[in-house]
């Protein structure tokens, strides 16, 4: 799910998860949100590991403060034994600033996204909600850079180890293979498993069965910024093929609010995005069952959507 905030990203992600679990699937349904309301839809609080809250649906809610900290203590773990060496210039006190670098809670995103890809094999159907559209916009754009930057990284080193063999040969037998200078290097070794966790959290945003649902509601400011997450995500080779217009008025509310708030161009640009149009049920939410009906709607009409492209 990827939407302006106060569209109704959760709620939706809530209900569908409903829906998918009663249907039978095994489904977690996690929330990246920094507003953490997951947890108050389903009427369940969550923590960072999974919590059933009904049969085959479970949820949890990643607190991205806490998930900072983490990360930044497993990338510290992580490079500590590498480059011990350098506890004499403070390393440890310099990887702990990092938590208030720029960026840094994207990564930390990331890395939470990774924790649910281990865990979806026990799952039929993964739902994310997720935070805010411009920052869910550059975590996804994060692995294809980080593999970009790790790539770069890995053929500089490789060329300071080809150059420390040079000046350690001195019986001049022949120029040492590549793969023989890194086999053993500690650096070398960390960027290439790093390399190898990042690549599998690529394929489980962009996987085969992976879909992005646009969530927009009629108005102005929520269109303006679907229009660009659309191109957003084409630039980071990302296709939204259904978007979900929440809470649509009836007759002529509906008129007037899709023409005012530009829907209408909206749909016009947009003819390849299938649409679905979901009314505001307003309190029926409120309980499993509601949550249960919209979900239904939801997946009904992706049903049909399917169908239409067979």
């Amino acid at each position: 799910m990827i939407g302006k905030g106060g569209t109704g990203k959760t709620t939706i992600s809530a209900a569908m998860a409903c829906a998918i679990s009663s249907r039978g699937s095994c489904t977690l349904v996690a929330s990246l949100d920094p507003a953490h309301n997951l947890g108050d839809v389903l009427g369940s609080p969550l923590a960072a590991e999974p919590k059933e809250v009904k049969e085959r649906l479970s949820a949890l809610e990643v607190d991205l403060d806490t998930q900072v900290q983490i990360y930044v203590r497993k990338k510290l773990s992580q490079v500590r034994p590498i480059y011990g060496h350098l506890q004499i210039f403070n390393v440890d006190r310099f990887l702990e600033a990092l938590e208030q670098s720029p960026g840094m809670e994207e990564f930390a995103m990331l890395e939470a996204v990774g924790s649910i890809s281990e865990r979806s094999s026990a799952y039929d159907t993964v739902i994310l909600d997720t935070a805010p559209t411009g920052m869910t916009l550059r975590m996804l754009s994060l692995p294809a850079v980080t593999l970009l930057w790790i790539d770069n990284l890995l053929s500089l080193r490789l060329k300071i180890l080809e150059r420390r063999a040079y000046i350690q040969r001195i019986d001049g037998s022949d120029k040492l293979r590549t793969e023989d200078l890194s086999g053993d290097d500690p650096v070398v070794q960390e960027l290439r498993r790093y390399r190898e966790e990042i690549i599998e959290i690529q394929s489980f945003l962009r996987g085969a069965n992976a879909t992005i649902l646009l969530i927009l509601q009629a108005d102005k400011l929520s269109v303006m910024e679907a229009e660009r997450a659309i191109e957003k995500l084409s630039n980071g080779g990302f296709v939204v093929r259904t978007c979900i217009i929440n809470k649509t008025p009836e007759g002529e509310e509906r008129v007037a609010h899709f023409s005012a708030s530009g829907l209408y161009e909206f749909i016009r640009r947009h003819k390849g995005i299938y649409r679905i149009e979901l009314p505001d049920m307003g309190s029926e939410i409120s309980t499993l069952q509601g949550l249960n009906a919209l979900g239904n709607m939801i997946i009904d009409a992706l049903s049909a959507q399917q169908g239409e492209h067979r």
